[in-house]
Parts: C-alpha cells; structure tokens; sequence
C-alpha cells in the first residue's frame, strides 16, 4: 500500500513535467515564424594576394547548388562588394578584385546566400595587407656596380652593370634616349646584373626605378618612388685613330717610353716619358678626325704616384689648323686642370682615398668648348715633384656625341 501511494506522485509529477516541454518546445515557432533555419555552406580555402592599394580575395567555393552569391564585406560592414556564385565545384576558385584601398591592414568578411535568402555563418580573413606610397617611400633603387659602373661591349655598344639584387627585388625599369631622339624602356630581371643600350645617345641621363614584391606571390610590383639616375655616361673616343703629332718646342720621349704609349689601353708601364726641358713641357696630338670633346682622363705613373714627373697643373689648348712652326698662335686654350690629392697630404704622403683615385685615373671636363677640335696640345705647368721632365702611364678623352 505504501509503494502505490509513492509511484502515483511520481507518475503525476512526470506527466506535469512532459506536458510542460512539451509547451516550452513549441514556444521557439513564435520567433522563428513556423519556419527552419537553414544555413548555406560555407567557402573553402579562402586566401589573399596583396596590392597596390587593392587586394584580391581566392575562394574554393560550397558545393551547395543553392547558393547564389558571396557578399564580401570590409571596414566593419560599411563597404560591400557582391561576388555572383557562378560555379559550385570545390576544385574552382573564385576570385575578387576589391581595389581603390587605402594603404591599411584589413579584414574581410564572407557571406554566402541562397536562392531563398538564406544566409551563411560570416567567414572572416583577417590581417590583409593593403600596399601603397608608405610602403614605397622605404624602397631603394638597386645600386649601380660601385667598380665598373658601364663599360662598352666588343661591338662598341654600352653596357650598364648593377650591383646584385635584393632578396624582395624583382626588377628594375631602365630608361634612356636612343640615337633618334626617342625616349626607350628595358627590364632588368633580379637574377641580371648587366644590361646593353645598343643605341643609347652619349651625353644624356640614363633613369631607372627598381620594383619590388612586398610579399611571395603579390598581386603587383611596387616601384620605388623616384628614378635614380647614372652619371652621365659619355662616349670614349676611338685611341686607335690617335698619331703623336711631333711639332718643334714639344718635348722629346726618353727612356724607350714613347707618346703612343699613353694611348694603348692599358695601364701598366711603360707609359710617356719626356726627356728634361726647360721651360713648360709640351706633347701634341692628332686624334684622327674632330672630336666634341667633353672630358679627358689622365692615370699617373704607378711607381711615382703624386710625386717625380706626374703632372699637377697642366693647359690643353685645341686647332683643327695647326701652324707647322710649332707656334701657339693657331692654338685655343682649352682649359687650365689642376690634379689634387684628396688628402692634401705633403709630397711623399698618401692615403688609401688617394691611390684610389690615382687608380680611377683624374677626369677634367672642358666646359668653353664651342666646335669639335681634331689637335690636342698639352702643356704642363707643374709637375708633383717640380721635375724638368714629365711622365704619365695613360690618357683617355671622351666624347658626348
């Protein structure tokens, strides 16, 4: 009797409970309008590439067949973008352009949607970067070869030379002026050092800007945001053309060390040597055919180094009609040049600066030349070690036609 009276409470409490439930579980229709909540499927992989100023967004899209579009979202909502959903197979992709960025770090959200308006659980991509004039500002330029900056090929076209890339370099755009007056643009690539102009025109500037990709696998290549310019490069004059011009007042050779020497390319001894002579030295010559010169380059006597015979303040007059007497009077001064020492240092000082530039040779512009003059005349007023002779191992001239 005592168990019939316990179980009849408990039955009563149970059906109480169950009805309740089963009350409280039709309560959540009111909130969703009787009808189920269903949810798209969900983009796979999604990915980024970064720009300039613009990102593209990569998604493997849901196999849902209901989908019908993807809404990208970006700056907590207020900026949207629709991507139509024109493929369901996973092994595509789906790919947005989303440009006009400001230069920023983003996050994107991705929302699928349904032929009844459904809606997917919002996928975010955070921590995209967006590239612009900031990230450019901090971009070198790829350094020119700090030894031989350009050369001429055997074909006598020029050869510029660059320094090696950095890692993020990609590129670097080369602009010059060709011989018909016409503006012309080469890519170097990372893994070239050199690059030929085979029709740059001499005396003009060489401009060039080096791209960069500011990530592995970015959507553009981003350049510095200013050329860097080569010195201007000028045209080295044919030696082979040159022939001593031996007039009366100019000083004889000596020691087997003859004037052609100091125009044979190279720079190891012998090179010009005069015999003693008092007064100013002279030496002359015949450069073949005029010339619009615009520089001329002297390399001192290795072994005597701003010091004996190397010349320090030398004239260089130019005729294209010289008087056969040996006369000035049908010679123009060119220029006055004056050889310094970086250093300064007292006659029988050098330092490391000063045997570089000596090894560079001394380059002289001539700035009043106003014809191309085919005779040149050398006179030096001083040598280094106030010798009655004079020396030297190499000349070059330069042309900027």
């Amino acid at each position: 009797m005592i168990k019939k009276i316990i179980i009849i409470p408990l039955l009563l409490m149970s059906l109480i409970i169950q009805l309740g439930c089963e009350k409280y579980a039709e309560n959540y229709k009111a909130y969703l309008d009787d009808k189920e909540i269903v949810y798209p499927g969900l983009a796979r992989n999604i990915r980024y590439r970064a720009g300039n100023l613009r990102t593209e967004l990569i998604w493997n899209p849901s196999p849902d067949p209901n989908i019908t579009h993807y809404l990208v979202e970006w700056n907590n909502g207020s900026r949207s973008t629709k991507v139509e959903a024109d493929t369901h197979n996973p092994t595509d992709s789906i790919v947005v352009n989303i440009s006009e960025l400001p230069e920023y770090v983003y996050s994107f959200t991705i929302t699928a949607f349904d032929k009844q308006g459904n809606r997917s659980i919002g996928q975010q991509v955070h921590n995209v970067r967006v590239y612009g004039p900031s990230f450019q500002a901090i971009l070198l330029n790829r350094r020119a070869d700090q030894d031989i900056p350009y050369e001429l090929t055997a074909e006598q076209e020029l050869r510029i030379r660059f320094g090696v890339a950095d890692s993020m370099n990609v590129t670097t755009r080369v602009n010059y002026l060709t011989n018909q007056g016409t503006t012309k643009t080469l890519f170097l690539s990372a893994q070239q050092n050199d690059l030929v102009l085979p029709d740059y025109k001499y005396g003009t500037t060489i401009k060039y800007r080096s791209g960069y990709l500011p990530e592995e696998n970015a959507l553009d290549t981003l350049f510095t945001l200013q050329d860097a310019e080569f010195p201007v490069i000028l045209r080295p004059i044919d030696k082979s053309l040159f022939h001593d011009f031996f007039l009366p007042g100019d000083a004889e050779s000596a020691w087997g060390w003859i004037l052609p020497y100091a125009w044979d390319n190279s720079l190891e001894e012998p090179g010009f040597h005069t015999a003693d002579f008092e007064g100013p030295l002279s030496f002359t010559i015949d450069m073949g055919e005029a010339q619009n010169l615009k520089t001329i380059k002297l390399w001192q006597r290795v072994s005597a180094l701003y010091d004996h015979g190397n010349p320090r303040v030398l004239e260089v007059w130019g005729s294209n009609n010289p008087s056969v007497d040996g006369s000035w009077e049908s010679w123009d001064k060119l220029e006055t040049f004056t050889m310094n020492k970086p250093s300064g240092l007292p006659l029988g000082e050098q330092t490391d600066e000063d045997i570089r530039a000596a090894n560079a040779g001394h380059e002289f512009e001539f700035n009043h030349l106003s014809e191309p003059i085919r005779y040149l005349r050398v006179r030096v007023l001083e040598t280094w070690g106030k010798t009655p002779y004079m020396h030297l191992l190499e000349i070059a001239l330069y042309s900027d036609k």
